[in-house]
């Protein structure tokens, strides 16, 4: 990554910073210093603000940190084998205050897996379901996933927002500086990209098919779960 894409990184991970920081500085000042104005309901109604702004800055380190492993070429995954619906669950579960998650629709098997590093895919996943509810107003926004005849797992999301200009499709995914004006959950230009990064460390890849004001499919492919031997069959094997 050279230096000016470096300088608009940082930037842009500052001002993201600075808004939720903002927010609990503001709150939980207005708590220590107010105590006695609010209500039980109000004062929960900030806390709740703190803890969610709080993991939203959390999110952002997080990015942060796998970039630099990756750009190093230090990334670890640990992948096992993963429920796919258990893990487009636990991404929903982050996005339970967002304005509009009430759109979702998931259509999974229930006997999907995946052989992924569960707490890097479910970002991903969390990443991109947040991106179809702020990039559309209305309509389903849906998550589906089957196997392909290749031995992979494919998770598709799908909107119907406002697409992605098709001068810019090839440059979604470039971060920092890139030419789409497309955000991420985050707002700091990383999302996409290193959600690319961590798919294709994955041996899968990341797509996306739009057509401006029509809506958007970001398809994740990763290795489908391996078969798992039994003590068994495992010692029969060796015998």
């Amino acid at each position: 990554m050279n230096e000016a894409r470096i300088a608009d990184m940082i930037s842009k991970i500052a001002h993201e910073l600075r808004s939720p920081l903002t927010s609990v500085k503001g709150f939980s000042a207005m708590l220590v210093t107010r105590w006695d104005r609010f209500t039980d309901e109000q004062r929960f109604q900030f806390v709740e603000t703190i803890h969610s702004d709080a993991e939203r800055m959390g999110r952002i380190v997080t990015e942060v940190l796998d970039l630099a492993r990756m750009e190093a070429g230090r990334l670890e995954l640990h992948p096992v084998n993963v429920s796919v619906p258990a893990l487009v669950q636990k991404a929903l579960d982050r996005l339970t205050e967002l304005p509009g998650a009430e759109r979702i629709e998931t259509r999974i098997p229930p006997d999907l897996t995946a052989w992924a590093d569960a707490d890097r895919v479910e970002g991903v996943v969390a990443n991109l379901i947040e991106n179809g509810v702020k990039f559309s107003d209305e309509g389903p926004v849906v998550i589906e996933a089957t196997s392909t005849p290749e031995g992979m797992v494919a998770i598709s999301v799908r909107d119907e927002g406002v697409g992605i200009a098709p001068d810019d499709i090839d440059h979604v995914f470039a971060g920092p500086g890139g030419r789409t004006s497309r955000a991420t959950p985050s707002g700091s230009g990383l999302g996409l990209y290193l959600s690319r990064g961590l798919i294709e460390a994955h041996g899968g890849s990341i797509t996306v098919e739009s057509k401006l004001n029509k809506g958007s499919v970001f398809t994740v492919t990763l290795p489908a779960g391996v078969a798992e031997v039994s003590d068994e069959e495992e010692g029969a094997a060796g015998g």
